[in-house]
């Protein structure tokens, strides 16, 4: 079909040869995508195996219910959630008393296919470059071809379909049909005995009405508002090719606005039409993809980074709601919205390193928009999540090198949380500062323990960086000689015979997924990597974490912790062997899934995949403790490897390649005009080809000085007149790893029942 392949934009494309500060690209952007495609050689028949497309806001599943013989595009929308206690507000996050019940995520619904014949197999592509999936449905009677995307510019999602079926001899329709979601709070819908007082179910049944050759499906909430879907299917004069555009709008708490708003996105739709919605959708994700690169040997594992890049822009932008556990891809689940003991923090790191801040800025408000009601809620046991969370608020600015945010935005909420930090520190008979009993993420069910590494981690890191940050913007003179005094009197971090402890009054002494007792290496990095002696502690703790009861109580999150762990310590064969566990789903009672997609029982935590795309950078460029550290935890079995545009702390675009075990060139671009302290493996020295001055300071180790703007290429000598980057080949009988492939064992169900609406609009066509 035409439609389905757009040769201007793979023409444009097609074997780049693009020059970067005299490195040139050869890289075959859409070849090199086309090879991490998701490709479903069966058809999906749930959630778990579902292909997934998405602008940050909206999005959809796309997956079969075969017992009913229908194909589910089901319709997600990060923002539609409840607002119990919050009538006037599009959200009761936030509100003092307020809990997950009362601002869940919500179901929206299904548009679901129903062929006239019965459905035999599907097959499906995700094609990653665009943003889009084509497939094709059999069955008995004939097929029916689609292809659907959600445009990152546009509050709609387009679906195209083209179907063969004959019934003796006769063209025959498939239907459209919507399946409206349960919009109460899912969690109550699993768990309905434990809520049934105290929750009170929505009491609106959906509208579903058809108008002007437009359906809408209106859904108003207890608390007032509501949001509506509105979709139209543009039928071609043969009657066989059809166009579905469909938006759901939530103007919650406005009543009336939303089916209205959705209805003009449609209409804005249908008279830019398909091509330029396509054309500025691929631009968009075209540009998307290139302002960062990597490429390693491992096939299996590139895919896996790159789909996790699609999905970071798929689920999250500028303007959306923070990331939750779903992103836009709604899931009947219990955990139906965002947790801080772990989860958002892991979601966000990847956003760093890979150069796309920009569609991570929703951390940012959710941080700004919240502080006050976690220093109101939140400064008791379990005030560490939120002083956690403050270092990925830290890292943002960081990563920048955007010391004047860090000092508007970030210092004055480091006070107060380490002001509440030391309501809780008490003197022992030595003199030193102990922590009372606190929590450490999710140890014996959330109890609390003494002197927690959880807790003393954090609050050294505050410390830490309150006063390198106050030193260096000449503020809070009066507080740093405090603040250190506090450092030098607090306990050191409690240990055993196993490494690090949960707190002085706990050893680790049961199989635990969490890794709340080791962030004072990783991320917080309080314990120096290279220092022998922190190292040694680390790996004796990483290893009794992981072994103890042989491990059964580990997630996948203890594997890309485990894995960053390592990597921030040099080990990259232990890097990557624990990563490699996780991605063979070798992780205990989780599920990782072959859409990328990871769950615990039924629910769906979207964090610890995004994480292992961070571990994965991590092995190629680290920039803790000061220094850009290249290619600091390559694997043996690595001999190639490059990156482009990776971003380090201190606001630098960093690049570079390894052939032969060899790095042959380093790229650095200052976005904040700062110095930086390179560290580049066997390298004896370094030469600048752009005439900067590089100054040696230790074995492998090169001091630059760059203005804003300017760039340096460093090489092992002053031979080296060739600076290429290039993608790392693949054999073809390993690329396009995920998907459903035939032959292959496939998952369980993974649902738990939930209710869904009869009441339903069907459109022959």
């Amino acid at each position: 079909m035409k439609y389905l392949i757009n040769h201007f934009s793979l023409l444009l494309f097609l074997f780049s040869t693009t020059l970067f500060s005299q490195i040139k690209s050869q890289i075959n952007w859409p070849e090199f995508m086309g090879q991490h495609d998701l490709v479903w050689e069966d058809i999906p028949q749930q959630w778990a195996e579902g292909a997934f497309i998405g602008n940050g806001q909206l999005g959809m599943m796309l997956y079969a219910k075969l017992d009913e013989n229908r194909f589910n595009f089901h319709v997600g929308r990060q923002d539609v959630t409840d607002h119990r206690k919050a009538p006037s507000k599009k959200t009761s996050r936030g509100v003092d008393g307020a809990n997950l019940l009362d601002f869940s995520r919500l179901d929206i619904g299904k548009m679901v296919l129903r062929p006239v014949g019965k459905i035999k197999i599907a097959k499906l592509r995700q094609d990653l470059w665009n943003a889009e999936i084509r497939g094709t449905i059999i069955t008995d009677l004939g097929e029916i071809t689609f292809r659907a995307f959600t445009p990152y510019n546009d509050n709609v999602q387009v679906i195209e379909t083209v179907s063969t079926e004959l019934k003796n001899g006769e063209n025959v329709n498939f239907v459209w049909e919507w399946m409206p979601g349960n919009a109460s709070c899912p969690r109550v819908l699993q768990m309905f005995e434990r809520y049934k007082d105290e929750y009170k179910m929505n009491p609106f049944e959906p509208e579903i009405k058809t108008e002007n050759g437009y359906q809408y499906c209106i859904q108003k909430l207890e608390a007032g508002g509501d949001y509506a879907t509105v979709w139209t299917n543009q039928i071609s004069k043969k009657g066989r090719k059809n166009t579905l555009y469909i938006s759901t709008e939530n103007k919650i708490p406005t009543e009336n606005a939303s089916a209205e708003t959705a209805l003009n996105h449609v209409k804005k739709a249908q008279n830019l039409g398909i091509k330029n919605l396509e054309k500025s959708h691929r631009n968009w994700w075209h540009n998307y993809f290139q302002k960062s690169f990597l490429s390693f040997p491992d096939t299996r594992m590139e895919s896996f980074y790159w789909i996790q890049l699609y999905k970071m822009a798929a689920c999250s932008r500028a303007d959306g709601p923070a990331l939750d556990l779903m992103g836009p891809f709604f899931k009947n689940t219990s955990w139906p919205g965002l947790w801080w003991n772990l989860n958002v923090q892991l979601t966000y790191w990847p956003f760093n390193t890979s150069n796309h801040q920009d569609i991570a800025i929703n951390y940012i408000k959710l941080i700004d928009d919240n502080f006050e009601w976690i220093m109101r809620n939140k400064t008791g046991k379990s005030l560490g999540d939120y002083g956690w969370a403050l270092h990925n608020y830290w890292l943002y600015f960081d990563y920048q090198g955007d010391q004047a945010s860090i000092v508007k935005k970030w210092i004055p909420k480091a006070i107060r949380i380490a002001e509440a930090y030391e309501k809780k520190l008490e003197r022992n008979a030595e003199g030193k500062l102990e922590l009372k009993p606190m929590g450490s993420p999710e140890y014996k069910g959330f109890k609390s323990f003494k002197n927690t590494n959880y807790n003393l981690a954090i609050l050294r890191w505050l410390l830490n960086a309150l006063v390198d940050s106050s030193k260096k913007s000449n503020q809070n003179q009066d507080k740093i000689q405090h603040w250190q005094q506090i450092l030098n009197d607090l306990i050191p971090y409690p240990v055993d015979e196993n490494g690090l402890m949960i707190g002085s009054d706990q050893p680790v002494d049961l199989s635990h997924r969490h890794y709340s007792h080791l962030l004072a290496l990783y991320p917080l990095f309080q314990l120096d990597p290279d220092n022998p002696k922190d190292k040694e502690l680390v790996v004796k703790s990483v290893l009794h974490w992981h072994n103890i009861e042989n491990g059964k109580a580990l997630a996948g999150y203890s594997f890309t912790g485990a894995s960053s762990l390592y990597a921030a310590m040099g080990m990259g064969n232990e890097a990557v062997n624990v990563m490699q566990d996780f991605l063979s789903a070798n992780i205990g009672r989780a599920h990782f899934l072959t859409n990328t997609f990871y769950m615990e029982g039924s629910n769906p935590v979207i964090e610890t995949p995004l994480s292992g795309a961070a571990a994965i950078m991590e092995y190629s460029l680290q920039s803790w403790g000061d220094k850009i550290r290249i290619f600091p935890a390559i694997p043996n079995q690595w001999k190639e490897v490059a990156f482009n545009d990776l971003l380090a702390q201190g606001g630098f675009e960093v690049s570079a390649s390894m052939t032969a075990g060899n790095v042959d060139w380093v790229k650095i671009k200052s976005l904040a005009g700062k110095p930086c302290v390179v560290k580049v493996p066997n390298w004896e020295h370094a030469f600048s080809k752009n005439n900067i001055s590089v100054k040696k300071i230790a074995n492998g180790e090169f001091k630059v000085d760059l203005k804003q703007g300017e760039t340096i290429i460093l090489t092992p000598s002053k031979n080296n007149k060739k600076f290429v980057l290039n993608s790392v080949e693949h054999p073809k009988n390993e690329v396009n790893y995920f998907g459903v492939k035939l032959g292959k064992p496939r998952k369980p169900l993974l649902e738990a029942p939930i209710l869904e609406y009869a009441k339903t609009e069907k459109q022959n066509e």
